[in-house]
Formats: C-alpha cells, sequence, structure tokens
C-alpha cells in the first residue's frame, strides 16, 4: 500500500508540473511530448488510487467494489496504454509530423 502511495503521489507531482509547464509553453512538438507525458502520469496516479482501492474490497470481501473499482482500473489500464503508445509515437525523430494529434485535443 505504501509503495503505491509513493508511486501516486509522485505521478501526480509530474501531473502538476507537466500541465504547469504545458499552460506556459508555445504549441509545439515538445509541449505535445509533454502533454502525453503528463496524461500518462494522470493515468499512473488513478491506476495507483483504484489499485489501493481494490486490495482495500480484497481484503473487506467486498465484492461490489471490488467489481466495480476492477472494471476502473481495466479502463484506465487502456487509457494508460494509449498515452504511453501516443508519447512513444511523438518522442520518436519524425513521430510529431505524422500524428498531429495532442493531449487536450
Amino acid at each position: 500500500m505504501e509503495l503505491l502511495k509513493t508511486i501516486g503521489v509522485g505521478a501526480v507531482g509530474c501531473l502538476v508540473i507537466g500541465w504547469l509547464l504545458v499552460s506556459f509553453l508555445a504549441p509545439s512538438r515538445g509541449r505535445t511530448l509533454l502533454e502525453w507525458l503528463s496524461a500518462s502520469a494522470l493515468y499512473v496516479a488513478l491506476l495507483c488510487l483504484f489499485a489501493s482501492l481494490l486490495l482495500r474490497a480484497w481484503q473487506a470481501q467486498n465484492w461490489l467494489a471490488l467489481v466495480a473499482f476492477g472494471l476502473l482500473a481495466l479502463i484506465f489500464v487502456g487509457g494508460l496504454a494509449v498515452s504511453v503508445v501516443m508519447t512513444v509515437r511523438e518522442g520518436k525523430p519524425g513521430g510529431g509530423k505524422a500524428a498531429q494529434i495532442d493531449a487536450t485535443h
């Protein structure tokens, strides 16, 4: 549980710093990469939250909460996968010109 908390707090910190930097940067490939990195940090923070809730539901043997938090965790795993793929695509040389998609639009 402490590991999840540490990772989650670190991800929230990265998210806040990333989105503050994005707010002040002019549109560029670097800004788009930072947007996708921040979106990935958001999904990591959400996954840590729901993993913690899943562990608590498992310990309490609350099956309804287990199913609900499990489904939400699966949805956020999908979001994390998409944002990581887009981050890698944006980070490749020439990748930003082909994609023209950023995390905020």
